[in-house]
């Protein structure tokens, strides 16, 4: 009997001191962030802003630890929201390791989309091999070279062995989500236009709307002198994408080149 009642008193201290170190160990536990503050709500800056430079304005107290502002990183910055303008996350930790973060508004003052190049015509020899992405690069203002997110879509198969034309879209997006489209044409051409290279100072421009535009000036010579005739088809009053087309002839031999115009 002694022996029953000395076993239940041991019980109940046993559980008295684990309630008790339960309640001590709760007592102490933090699971409170640090609260994150910034002077402004909204940051104005270029694309070339630095981390360091978006930090700048932003503290981060916990009521444990203290000051905790050498924490704070910049956990995300998200696509554009809307035009120009992304969200940051900033986030900062304390010594138990809780996570307290904050989101204000980046507004860029000098973005510009990606745009396309091109360093030859999209024009191909009848019965050559075609690797469509040869001759395009693309770049941003934010993210620089863009050349290797190159991406495209056909209307229908490239038949290199008969001449024509054939619809392609390229498109490319840059680290903020924004997508940029270069709708033109692969060109099949006849052999008898390889007779002559033709060079100009471009192979695509961009144009704003209404601006002038004259072709002749990104003509900058042949390979063979030769008689030089020019298609244009360019309206600069509607914005769209146009072909110019440059032909050199010389007794009985031919060349040509495209150029490619974006007006917007």
């Amino acid at each position: 009997m002694k022996k029953n009642i000395i076993s239940i008193v041991l019980l109940v201290l046993s559980l008295s001191i684990v309630i008790a170190y339960k309640q001590i160990d709760s007592a102490n536990t933090d699971s409170i962030p640090p609260v994150l503050t910034a002077d402004s709500s909204v940051i104005e800056a270029s694309v070339e802003v630095t981390e360091e430079e978006l930090l700048k304005g932003i503290t981060a107290y916990d009521a444990r630890w203290g000051d905790v502002t050498d924490t704070i990183v910049v956990e995300d910055i998200s696509n554009f929201i809307e035009e120009n303008t992304r969200i940051i996350t900033y986030a900062a930790v304390d010594g138990s390791m809780n996570v307290g973060r904050l989101e204000r508004t980046l507004v860029y003052t000098d973005y510009k989309e990606p745009v396309f190049n091109l360093s030859k015509p999209l024009s191909f020899i009848v019965g050559t091999r075609i690797n469509i992405l040869s001759n395009i690069s693309a770049d941003s203002s934010l993210d620089k070279d863009l050349t290797e997110k190159v991406r495209y879509g056909l209307d229908s198969v490239i038949d290199n062995l008969a001449t024509g034309e054939y619809p392609i879209e390229f498109r490319v997006t840059d680290s903020c989500g924004k997508t940029s489209y270069l709708n033109t044409f692969i060109e099949i051409c006849d052999a008898s236009y390889s007779a002559i290279d033709i060079e100009l100072s471009d192979y695509l421009i961009y144009l704003p709307v209404n601006s002038k535009f004259n072709p002749k000036s990104y003509f900058k010579g042949a390979s063979i002198d030769g008689e030089l005739s020019i298609n244009s088809k360019v309206d600069t009053k509607t914005p769209g994408t146009y072909h110019v087309d440059y032909y050199v002839t010389s007794a009985s031999i031919h060349g040509k080149s495209r150029l490619v115009v974006v007006v917007e």
